[in-house]
């Protein structure tokens, strides 16, 4: 089964902070592609305030031998975004594309390990 790895953001009006967050979302995909991991492709989406949405995400893929579809929240807590905004835009792509199985990943913040990599980062710039 092929699959595609879109890795969602919350979106903001600085083109700067989204363009970040888009070059994040590559060196993700140039990072999996060299841990011998099996996406099709990886893509970023936002959930509000810029493109592309999750729609217009998996639009993308529409020419690409995608059957699976995993989405990773990039928030670091369960507020309403994650809890609630996110799960329903799910729901929505999943009506619109019947074929396609699209799996939401658990969010970033609840990743085990996130501690110590704040520390980490902290130590490096002291």
């Amino acid at each position: 089964m092929s699959k595609a790895l879109l890795i969602m953001a919350h979106g903001s009006r600085s083109d700067t902070a989204n363009d970040e967050f888009r070059a994040l979302v590559e060196a993700v995909a140039e990072s999996a592609h060299g841990a011998g991991e099996e996406y099709v492709a990886v893509l970023p989406c936002f959930l509000e305030l810029a493109q592309p949405s999750l729609v217009e995400a998996i639009q993308q893929l529409e020419h690409q031998p995608v059957t699976r579809v995993q989405l990773y929240p990039l928030f670091f807590n369960k507020g309403k975004h994650v809890g609630k905004d996110i799960p329903a835009q799910v729901e929505d792509a999943r009506q619109r594309f019947p074929d396609l199985s699209i799996e939401l990943l658990d969010y970033f913040g609840n990743a085990k390990g996130l501690a110590g990599l704040v520390l980490k980062h902290i130590g490096e710039q002291v």
